[in-house]
């Protein structure tokens, strides 16, 4: 029967720290999709500074309930990697979701005119 030797510990760290940064990675992408719509949606109506600021505000709730689950998870597993994880994906959701924005209002997005020129 396999052991758990010293020699096996690495293996098991590794592997434990795998899982952490992809689950903290993952419900960032989850709290971005829970309060958020799409990034599309974002660029389709950031011409409209009302639904904009709406969806920044959102975006700030997603990042608040990365950081709280992502530093519980790290205090909890007395480990970095979850902060990491959880940290670089809210900041290229925040990224994608700001260049969305800034993307409609340049072009002037707004699903209400478009749905007129139908």
């Amino acid at each position: 029967m396999n052991e758990l030797h010293p020699e096996n510990w690495s293996f098991i760290r590794n592997t434990t720290a795998a899982i952490l940064f992809m689950a903290a990675g993952t419900n960032a992408y989850d709290a971005y999709s829970a309060v958020n719509s799409s990034p599309w949606t974002a660029e389709t109506v950031g011409g409209d500074e009302k639904k904009a600021a709406s969806m920044r505000e959102y975006c700030y709730h997603a990042v608040v309930i990365t950081v709280v689950y992502s530093v519980g998870g790290a205090m909890i597993a007395e480990s970095w990697w979850p902060i990491l994880g959880g940290g670089i994906a809210a900041v290229y959701m925040y990224w994608l979701y700001m260049r969305a924005l800034k993307r409609g209002f340049n072009e002037s997005s707004d699903w209400q005119s478009s749905r007129s020129n139908i």
